[in-house]
């Protein structure tokens, strides 16, 4: 699941999920709109702050 996909189906703002996480809010929509890739450590943020519905895979397109 995308990150932004997760953030809107949980009602939350670009911002709550900044704060949730633990980093500023330029970060955080980086990795939404696909700008930067977050660290092995912020990773593990991520997946915990989403209860394992964002994965690492989830942040590159799959090409056939």
């Amino acid at each position: 699941m995308k990150l932004s996909e997760y953030r809107k189906n949980n009602k939350k703002t670009q911002q709550e999920m900044a704060n949730l996480m633990g980093v500023s809010l330029i970060v955080y929509c980086s990795w939404e709109y696909g700008k930067r890739f977050p660290t092995k450590e912020n990773m593990k943020k991520i997946i915990h702050c989403t209860n394992n519905e964002v994965q690492p895979n989830d942040f590159y397109e799959v090409t056939e």
